[in-house]
């Protein structure tokens, strides 16, 4: 699996092909022209331009949710397992797919897998060197916590020869679980030209007495993001400011829960719903809002933290060590407890009622995810990554 020095990369990807990050990830090597093999067990919802597809269960249109590992009599008790030994389940029929001849065919030059305990976890019984697995974050901080978890992840990062993870906390904890640190790298993804282009200034450097203080929250509205505990400080919020506003943008399995909540909690037009929106939307509305407020239990840096701080919108965050040196509380951001209702009321009320300090912290914020959160920058270290672990020169158009 080896390469001539200074011709493009023969890349091997594993991972799920109908999450934003993952397909972020390949159009980047596919646009700096190298040879891009997606492998997948199911053909992803929309078409992967530029990308070579190996959909190994034969299947043109995704299988069914919940069920995305097989069909048949296997599928049906797929649904009863719980999460962990469903995967020992998966990684069974991907071995049984064909994933190692699919690689043998393939012949990369770097074979990598996305999220640990799931493709990582997967591709760790092909024997496909070199293997470079990247970390997401609940994969470490949730599902290896677990004991069953704890040992899928240590296999899947066993078998790597690069671990990389999306920020320092989340590097650390690929080390808790007996990956050398010589061979964990933090890499971020990062922001495009969509975030990172000129656009209009933020409300916070514009006033608009007309404009009602405006909360964001875009995280999938799924458990682990705590989006109930916005919806219920914001009800609070309102007692001190009622002519505040919040928008909650993406989409998820708890939406019907929040959607009654916010009845519950007679909040009326105070509360929208936006669905997920595209980009351009996205970044319209984050320009727009105040205020900026994610508050997972746990999570690595967040891509939409680095959007709202890109748009200009003020950060109350978890108070998480993946936050550390991005938001600091008090000076860019605030930082609050990810379980406290009163906190993060308190928070978000500190937040709206200072204009000034909202001001202050557009430009620093801005010049951080320039800085570091740049996603063309970040891939080309993983491009230097991947030239190194493959043996080869780094060419002179790939710095």
């Amino acid at each position: 699996m080896s390469a001539a020095p200074g011709r493009r990369l023969r890349i091997a990807v594993l991972g799920d092909f109908d999450g934003p990050h993952t397909r972020r990830w390949l159009r980047v090597f596919v646009e700096r022209g190298h040879e891009l093999h997606a492998i997948s067990f199911y053909a992803p919802v929309s078409a992967l331009d530029g990308v070579n597809l190996h959909v190994l269960g034969g299947s043109a249109a995704p299988l069914p949710a919940g069920d995305r590992g097989g069909q048949g009599t296997a599928a049906g008790l797929a649904r009863r397992l719980p999460p962990d030994l469903l995967r020992l389940l998966h990684a069974w029929r991907y071995a049984r797919a064909g994933l190692n001849q699919t690689l043998r065919a393939i012949g990369p030059d770097v074979f990598h897998a996305h999220y640990v305990v799931e493709h990582g976890f997967y591709g760790s019984f092909a024997a496909c060197h070199p293997y470079v697995v990247s970390a997401w974050g609940s994969d470490l901080f949730v599902a290896a916590r677990r004991p069953l978890g704890r040992l899928i992840a240590r296999r899947a990062l066993a078998a790597a020869d690069l671990v990389t993870a999306n920020d320092p906390a989340l590097a650390a904890g690929a080390v808790a679980l007996g990956v050398a640190p010589d061979r964990v790298a933090v890499v971020r993804l990062g922001l495009d030209e969509a975030f990172l282009g000129p656009s209009e200034p933020s409300i916070n450097l514009r006033p608009d007495a007309a404009a009602p203080p405006t909360l964001i929250s875009d995280r999938a509205l799924e458990p682990l993001y705590n989006v109930g505990r916005v919806v219920e400080a914001f009800a609070r919020l309102r007692r001190r400011l009622p002519a505040a506003r919040l928008l909650i943008a993406n989409d998820g399995g708890e939406r019907p829960r929040l959607e009654r909540l916010a009845g519950e909690l007679r909040l009326g037009e105070a509360v929208r719903f936006l669905g997920r929106i595209d980009t351009a939307r996205l970044r319209q509305v984050l320009a727009a809002a105040h205020v900026y407020v994610s508050v997972p239990s746990t999570d690595s840096l967040a891509l939409s933290t680095m959007e709202a701080m890109a748009a200009g919108a003020f950060p109350v965050v978890s108070d998480l060590a993946s936050q550390d040196g991005w938001v600091g509380d008090g000076a860019n951001g605030l930082r609050v407890a990810a379980g406290s209702v009163d906190a993060l009321a308190e928070a978000l009320y500190a937040a709206l009622s200072d204009a000034e300090r909202r001001r202050a912290a557009v430009a620093p914020n801005r010049a951080k995810v320039e800085a570091e959160g740049d996603l063309r920058k970040n891939m080309a270290v993983m491009e230097r990554h991947y030239y190194r672990l493959a043996g080869l020169a780094v060419p002179e158009d790939a710095v």
